[in-house]
This record gives structure tokens, C-alpha cells and sequence, in this order.
């Protein structure tokens, strides 16, 4: 059945291919007729013109001409008439008429005289009428001839015309080709009552054949006898104010070609099956050879040689019961970029070869599934988590003593690995992965997958979050909450701006807490966004109250330059920028502790307060404060809660407040819950107060 189609595709191929050829070769052959034509034209026309010019200035003619002397004319045009037939004998027509449109003279035929010219004459009407030259085809009453004509003048009086006309043939008879072209005049069919013979065949509605050969007048007679015959009808004939009277029929009779063609497109298509036959015979014996070595293409890792993440999902999806083991090469992007890639090449190549001496004595099989990722699978139905740890712990033995000698660099390096081991079907790539995870997590050699170690449940919810956060970002449901903040008599002062999410589920109105959404804001990318909303929010509100605002920002965020310059903007709209008040959160590990203070003495200029968040919750680099210099400092909250039972928080609280009233910095004192927490530490000297004794974080801008 493929012999077969592919015998009937490749014959309908080269039938088309030889035919398109064939066609190709037509319209070279008439696109370069239609330049002969057009030159030759041209060229003849000047020829024509000057030969009828050398007649009409013979002796005494002009003045036969006026005195319509037949014999006269006769004895004077015929020698230069024989001249101009010896030279081309493709001149048809010479024709004398008086100015009247009476012929007096047809030098091809003599005796044919005394007929006034047709109206449709335009050629010899306008040459009459205009008393000028003019040249172009023109249908005559006995054929369609290309056409010079000239007025003649006795003693500078117009006494007639004469025109001289030659066969349209002759501006193709000295093309060449390989097809035998017929040549045929056909023209408008209101032109045919000026033709004396009527031999004519109708080509449409339109135009009619005068003039051509047999095959010509067949093919336009019954075209579908001739399928092997070509017409072209490119070239228009047209008249001296370019109006198109009739075209030049060009026929190519393509049969030898055709034959020629077929007879060769059947060889070529018979050896094509007998070729076809052998390789069918060699493909059955070599192709076994060939799908496996592609197979082996499709599931070998090209580097190791070991199985690669193809093989391993295929085997997977079989669904079997398997043990599999996850091991990761510790810190081997730093080992590529100390050592190069052809280093790194070399090492992940030998460890594959212990991985696979590892695999063959406990029937395992190795892959290599990622770029320092390998893999051991096996099948077992009675997982036995004690024979796989200690398993694991030979593993671990032999990949970590392994000397990995490295040529290029001539030093032997040493490697390390962790592992994750999960037991299950086609998830256990998935569970293996988190269980390696988690050992990296916990700095342990390996870990067997459990509940415990599974990351999905945190990854929907963070993704979860997310979606949450960035329908709240379109929404404008990102707000601030505000809490006051009082002095010692509970007068408030200002107001914290807490950011909180409105989330609407099943129509129910939700409020997200920063603690569920700021981690996950920060690690997708969305914290800044969040953050320009609280600003914009919170400083807007504010700018048209008397009390503080305090809001918060991360020693990180100053870097940020979208999001200072969403502030600067902000504190614009404050008559009174000391209203502000920037909350820097106390963090370990500032990038850049100089910059940031280039940054908060840029907007302490702008009259800006600044405040240190958290102090005292466990990293409290007093160099740094020392160096700020705050207007306040917030008392962190694990503090404050327990300063009625804990005498560890007492003694902090109190250093804290001697420290700040040596900085002249004044303190504040969050989580102040009930009165005997306030009437505490308004005795230890705290300036200000915040917590749920004074009021709850609330809507102000919705309320």
C-alpha cells in the first residue's frame, strides 16, 4: 500500500512538475516574443518609414498623385514597390489615395481600384484629415497589417495620402525555439465589415480569428480535441491612438514535448519502485538497529550515559510500586563557577559512574534527571525504611569519599550529596523532591518523604495568597487600618498606618492581617506594590489632619527608587512635614547601612520624623542607632507583654528608656493592653503609648 500511494503521489508530482515546466518554458518564450515584438517594432517602424519617404519624393509622383494619373503612377511606383517586395517580403499593402479617400493606386494589386476608404479607417481618416504622418495597425479590406502612412503635397497643396503596410509575422520571424509556433491575427468584431474575404473563425464574444493556420482554426473550433496545444494572446495589436484592435495568436504545439516528458516520468518512476523494493528489504533488517539507537537517543543522557528524565517519567507513569531516591550535589553551582563547566562536566560524569556501580549492586536504576540531579529507582513491593537507610548511608559513604580526580586542573576534589527517599508510584519523583528539600532545610544527609515534609499544602496556599493579593492591588482593597498612639494622659498624638487586605469569600467581608500576606507579598514580587498603595493611602488621608501619621518601611525599601519617589512626592502635600513620621524596622544585615543614612538625612532635610521600630527584639546594633539617631524609639511588644511577670523584660524596658533619654530620643511603647501595664511604664519614664488599652487598629478612611 506505501509502494502504491507512493507510486500514484510521485507520478501526480512529476506530472505536475513536467506541466509547470513545460508552462515556464511557455511564458519565457512569450514574455521574450513580447520584447522582440515590441523592439522590432519599433525598429521596423523607423525602416518603413524612410523606404515610404524615398517613394513618395520620386519625380513627377506628387503631381500624378493630383492629376489621379493611374499610368502614370503605375509606371513610376512599380520599380520601387518590386525594390521594397525584393528587400521584405513581408511589405503587403501600397496603397495611393486622393485627398477625397479614393484609391488610385494598390501596388499589390494593380487592378483593385476606385473604392473610397472606410470610415472605420481611422488611420487613413486622420491622416487625411491632419495632413500628417501616422503609424499603427489597421485592419484594411483585405487584411490587418501593421501601417505607415504619409501625406502628399503638389506645389504645397494636399493632394492625398499613401500608406505602406507590412505582416505583424514580421516582427517575430527571427525568434527562435524549441516549439513550433503557429502564428495567427485576430481582431475586434466590429471591425470585420471592413474585410472583403470572410474565412473566419470566432474566438469569443469579442475578438474573431482572420488569419492562421489549420491548427489555429481547430483548436479555437473544438479546444478540447487539442490538449497538447498552448494559446497565447499577449500581444495586442493596436492602432496609431493606441487603441487595441485586435492581438497577435501565438499556438505552441507541446506534444513531442509531452511525450517526451511521460515516457521519462514512467522510467524514472519505475526504477523509483524497483529502488523502493531493495530499500524496503534492507529497512526490514536495519531498522530494529536504527529504533534503538534513536530510543537510546531519546532516553540516555548524552553527558553520563546514564538514563535521563524522558526514561525516568516513562517508568513512572507505569504506576508500579517503587523506591526512589533523590540526591543532589551539594553546592555544585559554586563548584561550576570556581572550576568552569569542562570541571564541572568531569565530576558530574564520575559521580554518575559510582551512581551507576551503586544501582547495579542493589538492582536499582540510575538516571540523571537534571543538572546535579540523580536519581536511583527500584521496584519493591515491601518498602523496609531501615534497609533503605542503611542503603542510604552507603550511598552517602561512597559518593562523599569518592576522590574525583580532575585533570585539566591536576587536583583531586571531593563532593558531597543530599537525598531524599520516597516510596509511592508516579508521585514519588514529586515526594522525593521535598524530601530533599527538607534535609537541605535541616542540614541532615537525607530524609524519607512523610506528611510532615510535604510542601504542597504551603504551596497552594501561598500561590492562594498571591492571587489574593494581586485581586486586591486591581481592587483598591489594599488599606491602612490606624491605631493611636497617646502620651501620658491618653491624649492622641498620631496614628499608626497597619496595611490590611479586604478580601470578599462566598460574598462574606474578610480582613487579611499583614502576618498572612507580607511574607508571600515580598517573595512574589508584589511588597512594593503594596507598600506605594499603603503610602498613598495613609499620607493622602492624613494631609489634612492635625495628628501625626507614622508609617513603616523596610532599611530595604530606601533603596528602592519608585518607592521614595512615590514618598517625596507624598510629604509635597503636607503643609508641615514633621506630621510624618518613617518607621524603620530593626533588621539584621542592612545592605548598605551608609547609603541608608544618606537617604534619612535626606529626608530629615525635608522635615520628616524618624522612628526605630521593634528595638529590643533581639538584634539592636547601638552603633547604628547612635549614628541615626531617631526621634523615637518603639519599644518591640514581646517586650511589653510580659513586663508584669517577666523580670528579664522589666530590666531591658528600663535600659532601653535610660538609653533613650541619653539620645534625647523619646520612647514608645507598644502592646499596652490593660491600665496596669500604662500606669508600669508611664512610672519608668515611657513617652508614649500604643496598644488595645487606648483603641484597636480601624477603618478611618471608610468609617
Amino acid at each position: 500500500m506505501v509502494l502504491l500511494i507512493s507510486w500514484i503521489v510521485g507520478y501526480v508530482f512529476l506530472d505536475y512538475q513536467f506541466e509547470k515546466s513545460t508552462n515556464d518554458q511557455i511564458n519565457n518564450i512569450t514574455k521574450s516574443t513580447e520584447k522582440l515584438f515590441n523592439s522590432k517594432l519599433k525598429e521596423e517602424d523607423k525602416i518603413l518609414k524612410l523606404r515610404l519617404n524615398s517613394v513618395v519624393s520620386a519625380d513627377g509622383l506628387s503631381e500624378a498623385i493630383a492629376n489621379a494619373d493611374y499610368e502614370k503612377i503605375n509606371s513610376i511606383v512599380t520599380p520601387y514597390y518590386n525594390h521594397l517586395k525584393s528587400i521584405n517580403p513581408d511589405i503587403k499593402i501600397l496603397t495611393f489615395r486622393s485627398k477625397d479617400g479614393i484609391t488610385l493606386y494598390r501596388a499589390h494589386k494593380p487592378d483593385f481600384r476606385g473604392d473610397v476608404v472606410n470610415k472605420k479607417r481611422k488611420l487613413i481618416i486622420d491622416t487625411n484629415t491632419m495632413q500628417r504622418s501616422f503609424s499603427g495597425f489597421e485592419v484594411g479590406k483585405l487584411e490587418m497589417t501593421y501601417r505607415t502612412t504619409e501625406a502628399i503635397f503638389y506645389k504645397n497643396r494636399y493632394v492625398g495620402n499613401v500608406e505602406l503596410g507590412v505582416s505583424p509575422k514580421l516582427f517575430i520571424k527571427d525568434f527562435k525555439t524549441v516549439f513550433k509556433i503557429d502564428i495567427g491575427i485576430a481582431i475586434d468584431k466590429s471591425l470585420t465589415d471592413i474585410m472583403l474575404e470572410q474565412d473566419k473563425v470566432s474566438i469569443d464574444d469579442k475578438y474573431t480569428l482572420i488569419k492562421g493556420s489549420k491548427i489555429l482554426k481547430k483548436y479555437f473550433t473544438n479546444p478540447e480535441v487539442l490538449s497538447d496545444f498552448k494559446i497565447d494572446t499577449n500581444l495586442p495589436l493596436q492602432n496609431h491612438i493606441s487603441e487595441t484592435l485586435g492581438f497577435l495568436v501565438l499556438g505552441f504545439n507541446i506534444s513531442s514535448i509531452v511525450k517526451q516528458n511521460r515516457a521519462f516520468m514512467y522510467k524514472l518512476l519505475f526504477i523509483g519502485i524497483f529502488v523502493a523494493l531493495l530499500l524496503v528489504l534492507v529497512l526490514h533488517e536495519s531498522f530494529n538497529i536504527m529504533l534503538k539507537h534513536f530510543t537510546k537517543q531519546v532516553y540516555t543522557d548524552h553527558l553520563t550515559g546514564l538514563r535521563n528524565r524522558q526514561s525516568l517519567n516513562d517508568e513512572l507513569f507505569l504506576a508500579q510500586s517503587n523506591v526512589l531516591i533523590l540526591s543532589n550535589i551539594k553546592e555544585f553551582s559554586l563548584l561550576n563557577e570556581l572550576y568552569g563547566v569542562d570541571v564541572g562536566n568531569e565530576v558530574l560524569q564520575q559521580a554518575a559512574n559510582e551512581f551507576q556501580s551503586f544501582a547495579t549492586e542493589h538492582d536499582f536504576i540510575a538516571y540523571r534527571v537534571s543538572s546535579d540531579e540523580y536519581v536511583l529507582l527500584k521496584q519493591d513491593l515491601n518498602f523496609e525504611e531501615d534497609i533503605y537507610n542503611e542503603m542510604l548511608n552507603e550511598l552517602h559513604s561512597r559518593i562523599n569519599t569518592l576522590p574525583v580526580y580532575i585533570g585539566v586542573i591536576e587536583e583531586t576534589l571531593r563532593i558531597e550529596i543530599y537525598s531524599g527517599l520516597a516510596f509511592d508510584h508516579e508521585h514519588s519523583l514529586e515526594e522525593a523532591q521535598m524530601a530533599l528539600r527538607k534535609a537541605k532545610e535541616k542540614s541532615l544527609p537525607y530524609l524519607a518523604y512523610s506528611q510532615s515534609v510535604d510542601t504542597k499544602k504551603n504551596s497552594e496556599r501561598i500561590l492562594g495568597m498571591k492571587k489574593i493579593i494581586r485581586h486586591a492591588l486591581e481592587n483598591k482593597n489594599v488599606i491602612p487600618f490606624f491605631q493611636p498612639i497617646t502620651d501620658k494622659n491618653g491624649k492622641i498624638l498620631k496614628y499608626e498606618a497597619l496595611v490590611r487586605i479586604v478580601d470578599f469569600e462566598n460574598g462574606k467581608k474578610n480582613i487579611i492581617l499583614p502576618d498572612d500576606f507580607l511574607p508571600v507579598a515580598i517573595k512574589s514580587g508584589l511588597y512594593i506594590e503594596v507598600a506605594q498603595e499603603m503610602l498613598f493611602q495613609a499620607l493622602s488621608f492624613f494631609s489634612e489632619r492635625n495628628e501625626k501619621i507614622s508609617v513603616n518601611l523596610l532599611p530595604n525599601d530606601f533603596f528602592n527608587y519608585a518607592l521614595m519617589d512615590k514618598l517625596v512626592t507624598l510629604i509635597k502635600k503636607f503643609e508641615s512635614p514633621g506630621k510624618i513620621v518613617i518607621e524603620i524596622t530593626e533588621q539584621e544585615g542592612v545592605e548598605d547601612f551608609d547609603r541608608l543614612m544618606k537617604i534619612i538625612e535626606k529626608l530629615r532635610q525635608k522635615g520628616v520624623l524618624i522612628a526605630i521600630d521593634d528595638f529590643g527584639s533581639g538584634y539592636a546594633n547601638y552603633t547604628h542607632i547612635l549614628k541615626i539617631k531617631p526621634d523615637y524609639l518603639k519599644i518591640d511588644g514581646s517586650l511589653i507583654k510580659n513586663i508584669l511577670v517577666d523580670n528579664e523584660s522589666k530590666i531591658l524596658v528600663k535600659s532601653i528608656i535610660r538609653f533613650a533619654k541619653d539620645l534625647e530620643t523619646k520612647t514608645i511603647a507598644e502592646y499596652v493592653e490593660n491600665e496596669e501595664i500604662f500606669k508600669l511604664l508611664k512610672e519608668y519614664g515611657v513617652d508614649e503609648f500604643q496598644g488595645y488599652y487606648f483603641g484597636r487598629p480601624t477603618d478611618l478612611i471608610n468609617s
